[in-house]
C-alpha cells in the first residue's frame, strides 16, 4: 500500500509541473512589455510676461523721505540743561488751581498737588510737558507746553488750568447753608 500512495503522489506532482510552462511563458512576455522605454521629462515653456512701467506720479507724495529730511530735527526743543522745578514732576491732571494773590504789579497763583499748596508766578514751569506759565488770571492759569511730534520736532500748544474751589470751602459752605435752613 505504501507503493500505491507513493505512485499517486508522483503522478499528482508530474501533472502539476506540465501546466506551469504556459504560466512561465506569460510571465516572461509581461516582463518584456513592462520594460518599455521611458520618455524623458520636458520642461513646459512659459510665455514671457510683458514689462510693466508704472506712470510717473505727479503732485504731492506723502511718502517722500527727502521732504521729511529737509525739516531740521529737534527744532524748538526745550532747555534740558536747566534745573527742573518741583511742579514739573506732576501731570496737569493732578493739579488744582485754588487761588490767586495780587500785590501791586505781581500776580501769584496757588496750586494744590497731593495735599500741598504751591505758589507759582509767570515764567514758572508746570507739568510734565515743559509747560511754562504765560499768564495768571482770576479764572485760570494759561501755560505754553512743548510736545515732541513724530518727526522729532517740538510743537508748542496752549494749556489751561482752570480755577477750582477748594473742597474744604464747599463743605463748610454746604454745612452753613444746611444749618441756616434748619433754623
Amino acid at each position: 500500500m505504501k507503493h500505491y500512495a507513493l505512485l499517486i503522489s508522483f503522478l499528482a506532482l508530474s501533472a502539476c509541473s506540465q501546466g506551469s510552462e504556459d504560466l512561465n511563458e506569460w510571465m516572461a512576455q509581461t516582463q518584456r512589455k513592462a520594460k518599455a522605454e521611458i520618455i524623458p521629462f520636458q520642461a513646459p515653456t512659459l510665455p514671457v510676461a510683458p514689462v510693466y512701467n508704472p506712470p510717473q506720479p505727479t503732485g504731492f507724495n506723502a511718502f517722500d523721505f527727502r521732504r521729511m529730511e529737509t525739516v531740521k530735527k529737534g527744532g524748538n526743543a526745550p532747555d534740558t540743561n536747566r534745573v527742573k522745578e518741583t511742579l514739573e514732576k506732576f501731570s496737569l491732571e493732578n493739579m488744582r488751581y485754588v487761588g490767586i494773590l495780587k500785590s501791586k504789579q505781581k500776580v501769584s497763583g496757588f496750586i494744590e498737588v497731593e495735599g500741598y499748596v504751591y505758589t507759582v508766578g509767570v515764567g514758572n514751569y508746570l507739568g510734565q510737558n515743559y509747560g511754562k506759565i504765560q499768564s495768571i488770571t482770576e479764572n485760570s492759569i494759561i501755560l505754553n507746553e512743548l510736545i515732541e511730534d513724530s518727526t522729532g520736532n517740538w510743537v508748542s500748544r496752549k494749556a489751561e488750568l482752570p480755577l477750582q474751589p477748594s473742597d474744604k470751602n464747599t463743605d463748610t459752605e454746604q454745612t452753613a447753608a444746611s444749618a441756616n435752613e434748619q433754623n
